[in-house]
């Protein structure tokens, strides 16, 4: 993957990340190997982005402890054998979110290697 994140704040920032797998459950996206059986995101909304059905979900920090996605809006989808995450902090409201996250997924492109 190939990107950058800037911000003149500093608790704004974007987080993404992929998987060599099809990953059903979010949560295991969203927090990657730290992965525990508490873990919990919601569900914030879904639509299509250049063919991609691509559910928002939002990850309180209380049920994602450690994860880079925590307080976080993540845009999680699945092309072929891989499930990808991409999403800024929520700090604007989750809306607002919702609507840079869509704004930037827009602008995406998948590359093969």
């Amino acid at each position: 993957m190939v990107g950058t994140s800037e911000s003149t704040s500093p608790s704004e920032h974007l987080v993404l990340t992929a998987s060599p797998k099809t990953l059903s459950d979010p949560t295991r996206l969203v927090n990657g190997p730290a992965w525990y059986p508490g873990a919990r995101v919601k569900l914030v909304g879904s639509i299509v982005i250049n063919g991609w059905r691509v559910r928002a979900f939002f990850a309180p920090q209380a049920t994602n402890d450690g994860s880079a996605f925590a307080n976080h809006v993540v845009m999680i989808w699945t092309v072929g054998a891989h499930t990808y995450g991409i999403g800024f902090h929520n700090v604007a409201g989750i809306r607002t979110t919702v609507l840079r996250n869509e704004a930037l997924l827009r602008n995406v492109r998948l590359v093969r290697p």
